[in-house]
């Protein structure tokens, strides 16, 4: 898996978090605050895992990351939402979507 980490979250502070936690294990972090953002990364920036929000301001994450995988993207992906597999889960089960985690996210999950 490429050392590359794409962060897809509208909430600034959730965003920062997740960026300062994986920079400080080695990882170059990529992030967007939006979906449109994230397709522009995902089209020009290779990485090997997306955490994607599933609520967006602009395109829902699901959508997201569907447009990512018609565009080749391969990189793993971990749905982040306060609302846990509430209403989406259908809409993502074609994806290969590698795990879901409930916001806040528990740092120590990710370290694992």
């Amino acid at each position: 898996m490429s050392k590359r980490i794409l962060v897809i979250e509208d909430e600034p502070t959730m965003r920062l978090l997740l960026r300062d936690f994986f920079e400080s294990v080695g990882y170059q972090v990529l992030d967007a605050p939006d979906g449109q953002t994230a397709l522009d990364i995902a089209d020009t920036e290779p990485f090997g895992l997306a955490f994607v929000d599933i609520n967006l301001p602009d395109i829902s994450g699901d959508q997201v990351m569907r447009r990512m995988r018609e565009r080749g993207v391969s990189a793993e992906l971990v749905v982040l939402s306060g609302n846990l597999r509430e209403s989406y889960e259908s809409k993502i089960s074609d994806l290969r979507v590698h795990e879901v985690l409930e916001k806040p996210v528990d740092l120590l999950v990710l370290q694992e």
